[in-house]
């Protein structure tokens, strides 16, 4: 995404596609700005942690960010999804019979 704001408008062309996943990465939102996924994408439900906890945790956010993976599935499949593991780096989840990892 090279930053939230700058990729939300690809993200949101491929969720007005009804794409049932969506795998995001560097979306550089801090800990408090991670509800922006549901709040901009209420028909999926966000997989994902920020990855800027320890730069906000230090002060003053400066220089380029990095970091942050989010994987976004269809409420539709909710009932059928189940996370395995998130990290800073990395989100596992696996949808019925199928296992999806995002690096």
């Amino acid at each position: 995404m090279h930053g939230y704001n700058q990729g939300l408008h690809v993200a949101k062309h491929f969720a007005d596609r009804l794409s049932d996943f969506i795998l995001l990465q560097e979306h550089w939102l801090t800990p408090a700005n991670m509800s922006k996924f549901q709040s901009d994408f209420p028909n999926y439900q966000a997989f994902g942690i920020s990855a800027m906890l320890d730069r906000v945790q230090c002060g003053p956010l400066f220089g380029r960010p990095s970091g942050g993976v989010t994987t976004l599935v269809k409420n539709d499949l909710i009932n059928d999804t189940e996370c395995i593991c998130t990290s800073e780096r990395f989100v596992i989840i696996r949808v019925s019979d199928l296992l999806i990892v995002m690096d």
